[in-house]
């Protein structure tokens, strides 16, 4: 009886398990149909929360009547950040902002002029030639200043300096 005991345990291990491609078909099949299927049940555009978030305005500087220009102080030099040659950027600077904010704004300015002439050093001791040079050069470090100011006087996100005017701009 034992013989026969272990003969049928061989025999059952040597036999392939019945049905095994089957199943896998199966479940391939589920699969897919499954994955082309579950996109039409997540919710369309039309049901999304977030369609309901207003889209800012795009900016607009008020009329040039309703502006003043403040003035930043002395022109700032900082040496530009060149391996060659030591040169420098002269810059002069005036804030275009509203003529109703003019003498709140000017004393903002005074009260962190220190701080914001640091940071505009910096900015300029980081710059290299071919970053100030051109009008996108200018440009981009005008942004960079407008956009630095507003952050440090008004850090209620609102900003009040409308643009960064260049007095003067002089490399040597």
């Amino acid at each position: 009886m034992a013989d026969e005991n272990e003969t049928t345990e061989a025999d059952t291990e040597a036999k392939p398990a019945k049905g095994g491609v089957l199943p896998w078909i199966l479940v391939t099949l589920l699969c897919g149909g499954g994955g082309v299927a579950i996109p039409f049940f997540l919710p369309t555009k039309a049901d999304d929360p977030l369609d309901e978030i207003v889209e800012p305005t795009p900016y607009e500087l008020p009329p040039p009547e309703e502006t003043a220009f403040v003035p930043f102080g002395d022109a700032v030099v900082g040496n530009l950040n060149e391996t060659a040659l030591t040169r420098y950027l002269r810059v002069g600077v005036s804030l275009q902002v509203a003529k109703d904010k003019e003498l709140e704004i000017t004393k903002k300015i005074e009260e962190k002029r220190t701080l914001l002439k640091n940071w505009l050093l910096n900015q300029i001791s980081d710059k290299s030639l071919d970053e100030i040079r051109g009008a996108s050069g200018q440009n981009k470090l005008r942004r960079e200043i407008r956009d630095q100011f507003n952050s440090v006087l008004f850090p209620d996100g609102y900003d009040r300096i409308y643009d960064v005017l260049f007095d003067e701009y002089a490399v040597q």
